[in-house]
């Protein structure tokens, strides 16, 4: 390295040459996009076993870019491979802090805090994290740096994870070893704190939580894009919907929009337990469709929008299908390796009588029933999902000279009345064909600011599986039809940098 930014590391970052040159860090000039023109950068290779897999070129003015089409990476992998403790920081420069402080088992994020979706982790969690005992965060401070910090939390587990605080007037590690030193810096890192004891908390606990709602009221919630659902019903992760409706009302239908919708405008990944979607092919067509708006077939859909929608999917959907052990058990461990690894944030069961209940001889299926549900909550509370439950009712009995079913309560639910006591959210969905129209009804909103009680009406297309909504219809009052939404959802979905997505149809 010579010139500007060795003078920028070495100078103005602190960082000693024999660390830059020990860690392979180069100096080059580089064309960047953001100023149009080549400029000095100092540049951070990407290994895996000791192999080029990418590189990251910045300059003093904090521009940066990758290579083009390159895998994203931690920085520094290599230094944490069966290693019982490790170091993350937020970027490479508070990595070469940590390294020049003797801190060797130092990793780096490849995006710095720019957004929760690490997707970047998934291969790496098993193959390099699972075996840690202990990992320190050492994230900034500013928001995007907390939110990075939290998941990072949620991912790898907090039994495990320490914390750096930097204190006043420091936001991150380098600035630390600016106003201090590395031997002051060495015994910060040293001195991360545990995560809070689990189950344990007391309102310090949640300053920042509730200073936000002090001056910015309680959260809104996910919205669906739905107007008339919206209007009475928003979602948190950390909860549980239980879904119902007689068979054939369109239950696990409805549920495909509702998570295919927070999926494209909150980036909730889902993972499905629904041994009635099989085979998997077919369940996927439908999701597919209801995200392309036509129809899954060689003449109504272009294989591109097809083989884009299905990269898009394979990267935010995922299907809980083993081979034997249907237990609940089985599913729910088998779900929190999804949230670890994959990021999942919406856990679907559908239905809960496909589960392979094994009733112990001291409990009635009330209490059995009452049991496994406070196991779903609580997994909805430890990883931060929302676990939606579709539920099938008793058999109800048809009103005297009518055809149809009765709209049932989340009461009428077989085995138990917790299936509406502790539920956070609940639905009916009713599908009306004489009328051609869905209602969903909201039965149950625990929170007042997320929504409460009320109705909604759709009418749903077959031609891509999508719910339109509309006024009310009965015997009296046709409104007129509804305007049936074709669009591509991911036209907006996938902006311009997600061009990893697009499809050719050679591949």
């Amino acid at each position: 390295m010579n010139g500007e930014m060795m003078e920028y590391m070495v100078g103005r970052r602190g960082i000693p040459m024999d660390v830059l040159t020990r860690m392979k860090i180069e100096e080059r000039m580089e064309f960047l996009p953001q100023t149009g023109k080549e400029e000095d950068c100092i540049c951070f290779p990407y290994l895996e076993d000791g192999v080029m897999k990418n590189m990251k070129f910045r300059d003093a003015a904090k521009h940066f870019k990758m290579v083009k089409g390159a895998e994203l990476i931690p920085w520094n992998i290599d230094a944490i491979k069966g290693k019982e403790k490790c170091y993350i920081t937020e970027g490479e420069i508070d990595a070469l802090s940590l390294i020049a402080a003797g801190l060797e088992e130092v990793v780096s994020v490849p995006n710095g805090a720019g957004g929760a979706n690490l997707q970047w982790l998934d291969r790496f969690v098993e193959s390099h994290f699972d075996d840690k005992t202990e990992i320190i965060l050492a994230m900034d401070t500013d928001k995007r740096g907390v939110e990075l910090r939290d998941e990072l939390v949620r991912r790898l587990g907090m039994d495990r994870c320490k914390v750096v605080a930097w204190g006043e007037g420091c936001k991150d590690a380098n600035e630390y070893l600016l106003k201090y030193d590395l031997p002051r810096l060495r015994q910060q890192v040293e001195q991360a704190a545990e995560i809070p004891l689990e189950g344990v908390f007391c309102p310090m606990d949640e300053w920042d939580t509730l200073m936000d709602i002090y001056y910015n009221g309680m959260p809104e919630g996910a919205d669906t894009g739905l107007e008339n659902l919206d209007r009475l019903i928003k979602f948190e992760r950390g909860f549980v919907l239980t879904v119902t409706g007689v068979p054939g009302s369109g239950k696990s239908e409805f549920v495909d929009e509702l998570v295919m919708r927070l999926l494209l405008r909150h980036d909730w990944k889902v993972g499905y337990f629904s041994p009635e979607n099989t085979p998997l092919a077919y369940h996927y067509r439908k999701l597919i469709r209801r995200v392309v708006g036509k129809r899954f077939e060689h003449q109504g859909m272009p294989l591109p929008e097809a083989g884009q929608a299905i990269r898009y999917l394979a990267q935010s959907v995922f299907s809980i299908m083993p081979k034997e052990d249907f237990s609940v058990e089985s599913i729910l461990r088998i779900a929190a390796q999804l949230v670890s690894r994959k990021g999942v944030k919406v856990l679907v069961v559908d239905p809960f009588n496909r589960f392979e209940h094994q009733i112990p001889d001291w409990e009635t299926e009330t209490q059995y029933i009452s049991r496994i549900f406070d196991e779903f909550s609580n997994f909805a509370v430890k990883h931060k999902v929302l676990l939606i439950l579709v539920a099938h009712p008793t058999k109800l009995r048809r009103e005297p000279g009518s055809k149809r079913w009765p709209v049932p309560t989340l009461y009428d639910i077989n085995g138990s009345a917790a299936f509406f006591n502790k539920t956070d959210y609940g639905m009916v969905i009713d599908r009306n064909d004489e009328l051609g129209q869905v209602l969903v009804r909201v039965a149950k909103v625990r929170f007042d600011h997320l929504g409460g009680p009320g109705d909604a009406f759709f009418a749903f297309s077959t031609y891509n599986g999508r719910y339109t909504p509309t006024e009310e219809r009965t015997l009296d009052h046709n409104p007129p039809e509804p305007k049936w939404d074709r669009t591509n959802f991911l036209t907006e979905k996938l902006k311009p940098g997600q061009q990893e997505l697009e499809f050719n149809e050679g591949e």
